[in-house]
């Protein structure tokens, strides 16, 4: 029992090795993420709020001095009123400052965001929009609707990006792997299990019932005779279609939510999915302001977060399911097209013959001259013209002289 147990204690694996498989599992780098984008959240709003605290008190003074400036031109026109003033010098005066005034107010929406009024004001550092910012930035997204003004705010979403992104690559990569696995053997062990049952069918002997065909339930996944899932690759149209599918269904929802036209919504998860990140547009009404809203407030800012990191997934195992056939396509059009040439062709022409393969050749030419070699020599013999020696009257053939193994054995002197 003691043996046993000291064994048990020793496999026992550490606890920080034990996070360290969670953490890198599918679940675990979801998890990561969303904790890391939580935390950067509430870091950003401790960095900048300071700092939009006094902007707030900033626009609330300049509101305050437009409405003096505003009751200071009111009396001042009656001023005017009471100075009996020519009706042209009386509108050059109001036109004065009526200006004043105008540009008075531009430069106050321009630097301190004025609204019209004193206390009005729509704040950036929410923990929603706080949250749509770090997903952005580990997306490399960039929607722009806020970003930090500090020292601080800056150089930490320097350092943010620095690490959030890799984080966001590895979670992509390892939830986009399992996904194109996932994918693919519901592929095969759906689409193709029709392909294998017609095949299972067309081997039977004619006139064999079905029902004698070999199943495909007793066939091993990943090791079937025909289209082995291990070996089985997702067409490109049904990638395409699954992409278009999760583009639509986001538009659709965020139309309904931000009340924008259907063309709208699909550009906007397009223009998401993808990276690109305009800015044109982002997400205002589905990320509350209050965490303290209704659970469906709240679903929807979940939801925006949780579709922008599937969207990000789902094109990564696209990408990687159709990267090899669409390499393979480009290579068959360039060489339909002459600019490149087929290899196999090349190494065909290219691939020196091997000794050994040429002796048998010979072996085989050398068996079949000897074959052929008595047949040949009496013909050669009949064709020489000239050479023979005629037969004496009353000769036989049997008696006859035999003809000279060469033409030099008639010469002068070749006889001796």
């Amino acid at each position: 029992m003691e043996d046993d147990s000291a064994f048990a204690y020793k496999n026992k694996k550490p606890a920080s090795s034990v996070v360290c498989t969670f953490l890198f599992s599918h679940l675990g780098l979801f998890f990561l993420v969303l904790v890391y984008t939580a935390v950067g959240a509430m870091i950003f709003i401790n960095l900048e709020q300071g700092a939009e605290q006094k902007r707030y008190e900033k626009k609330m003074a300049k509101a305050r001095s437009i409405n003096q400036s505003m009751n200071y031109l009111v009396q001042k026109m009656w001023f005017y009123e009471g100075q009996n003033y020519p009706f042209e010098n009386f509108s050059f005066y109001v036109h004065k400052d009526l200006q004043l005034l105008e540009d008075q107010i531009m430069a106050a929406i321009e630097n301190n965001d004025y609204d019209g009024t004193v206390e009005g004001w729509e704040w950036s550092w929410t923990f929603a929009k706080s949250t749509l910012l770090t997903m952005t930035i580990i997306t490399t997204i960039g929607y722009g609707h806020i970003s930090p003004s500090t020292f601080y705010g800056q150089m930490y979403c320097i350092v943010y990006a620095l690490v959030g992104c890799p984080l966001l690559l590895l979670f992509l990569a390892n939830i986009g792997e399992a996904m194109a696995d996932t994918l693919t053997y519901f592929y095969s062990r759906c689409c193709c299990r029709w392909c294998r049952a017609r095949r299972n069918v067309s081997e039977l002997p004619p006139g064999a019932p079905e029902k004698h065909a070999r199943q495909l339930i007793d066939e091993e996944v990943g090791e079937e005779e025909y289209m082995p899932t291990n070996e089985v690759t997702v067409p490109i149209i049904i990638n395409l279609v699954l992409l278009a599918s999760y583009i639509i269904l986001g538009a659709y929802l965020f139309s309904t939510w931000e009340n924008w036209p259907f063309y709208t919504s699909c550009y906007f998860t397009f223009v998401t999915v993808s990276t690109i990140g305009y800015g044109d547009y982002y997400p205002e009404t589905a990320m509350v302001n209050d965490l303290s809203a209704s659970f469906v407030e709240t679903a929807k800012m979940f939801f925006c977060v949780l579709y922008l990191l599937f969207g990000m997934a789902l094109l990564s195992m696209s990408v990687n399911l159709m990267q090899d056939q669409l390499m393979e396509k480009c290579r068959w059009f360039a060489r339909w097209i002459g600019l490149s040439k087929d290899p196999n062709a090349e190494n065909d022409d290219d691939d020196p013959k091997d000794p050994k393969n040429d002796e048998e050749p010979k072996d085989s030419k050398l068996g079949a001259a000897a074959q052929a070699s008595p047949s040949k020599e009496n013909d050669r013999r009949e064709s020489v013209a000239g050479l023979s020696v005629p037969e004496a009257p009353g000769q036989t053939s049997s008696s006859a002289p035999t003809r000279p193994a060469s033409a030099m054995s008639i010469l002068p002197g070749a006889a001796e």
